[in-house]
């Protein structure tokens, strides 16, 4: 574990772990106390034979152990933002390794990247995964809106160009509302493209909005050509019938934006365009913005993704598929043409961790590699 003061860039506020195994090597009555990264050298040299290291890749994911208040934490990001307890940013589990590819692990509503702990260790168990792929998460309240919050990711992806602009191209994986941010990295939206599906209504409120303006950055941008592939896990891209339920509008009614953004907004829109934007006067949260009459959908969904996407969707083991649900998103939202792949998994909304989802998050990572899967039955046994 290594913790740097002043923090370093993109480091967990617990500081960046690795795993490390240590050997000790006689000479005579001298010895030799080397201590190794197996991720990256799985073998050492040892009374002169080349002998295998033995190493532990789930303790360093297992430190940053889920606080006993996790569930707090979730519901605190998605109804009090600005009491969120992580800060909002992009995070690396691992050293940065420019050799490896970044994969990307995008948690959904009221969650936290705690959510990816099991699936991390599940494809830590396919030594190419280790070999070939190194672990970041993006924290962020999941209270904001919805674009808002694709467009701090845009732009933490933008910082990690600058520090480490030699990286290689990213893979993201998105589980629920962390799908639709990781959706909206993969387009191109322009003003044209809002003006097309909303007519007036969007050329107004854009005629009054400087080109550098807030809304203007978090509405309109170009898909990142740094990503190469992403994953969409029980991801509602067409809303969900939950939100505009009672349930959901309960939700809405508690969400709290921090100060600050709602300024912003309110300076940027009058009411009545942020009822011809929204079809409400209310403030746009998260929980708001999964409603299937959100404009906005259909704008998003009407652009074309720019690189290969994969689904997972969960049907709660019903085996009802096209008119399954996983208890939270419809299957006629979580689905998208096109898509190189699409499993259905027996499980509920929260089916990251599932052995079958694992396998097929493996499957995919060796895919882009280039190289043929792994046995599904290993890695859900590796997963157990």
């Amino acid at each position: 574990m290594r913790i740097l003061n002043p923090r370093e860039k993109f480091a967990p506020p617990r500081g960046i772990t690795a795993a490390v195994t240590a050997t000790l090597d006689f000479h005579g009555k001298d010895a030799t106390l080397a201590l190794h990264r197996p991720a990256k050298q799985p073998t050492a040299s040892v009374e002169g034979k080349v002998r295998p290291l033995a190493a532990n890749f789930s303790a360093p994911i297992s430190y940053y152990k889920p606080p006993s208040n996790l569930a707090l934490r979730g519901l605190i990001g998605g109804f009090e933002a600005t009491h969120y307890p992580a800060g909002i940013g992009l995070y690396f589990l691992q050293p940065y390794d420019p050799d490896r590819i970044p994969l990307i692990f995008v948690h959904g509503l009221f969650s936290t990247p705690f959510t990816w702990v099991e699936t991390i260790n599940g494809l830590q168990a396919d030594p190419e995964i280790r070999k070939h792929y190194q672990f970041w998460v993006f924290a962020y309240p999941t209270g904001y809106p919805i674009l808002y919050s694709a467009f701090r990711l845009r732009e933490e992806l933008a910082k990690v160009d600058q520090v480490y602009p030699s990286h290689k191209p990213y893979v993201v994986v998105g589980h629920s509302m962390g799908g639709m941010l990781t959706h909206d990295q993969v387009i191109t939206l322009t003003r044209a493209t809002w003006e097309k599906q909303m007519g007036e209504r969007a050329k107004v409120i854009f005629d009054q909005q400087p080109k550098d303006s807030l809304i203007v950055r978090a509405t309109t941008f170009r898909a990142n050509p740094r990503i190469k592939r992403v994953v969409f896990i029980c991801t509602p891209h067409r809303g969900s019938d939950m939100a505009s339920g009672g349930l959901g509008k309960f939700a809405i009614s508690l969400i709290n934006l921090p100060g600050q953004l709602t300024a912003v907004i309110k300076d940027a829109l009058s009411d009545s365009e942020l009822v011809q934007l929204t079809g409400s006067k209310r403030l746009p949260n998260s929980v708001w913005g999964l409603k299937p009459s959100n404009p906005a959908l259909s704008v998003i969904n009407s652009a074309p993704i720019s690189v290969p996407y994969h689904s997972i969707i969960g049907d709660r083991g019903k085996g009802n598929s096209p008119n399954s649900t996983d208890g939270v998103v419809a299957y006629w939202s979580s689905h998208l043409d096109g898509a190189k792949s699409e499993l259905i998994v027996p499980g509920p909304h929260g089916s990251c961790a599932l052995p079958q989802t694992i396998a097929e998050l493996d499957r995919i990572l060796r895919l882009h590699l280039g190289i043929g899967s792994t046995s599904r039955a290993t890695l859900a046994q590796a997963a157990r």
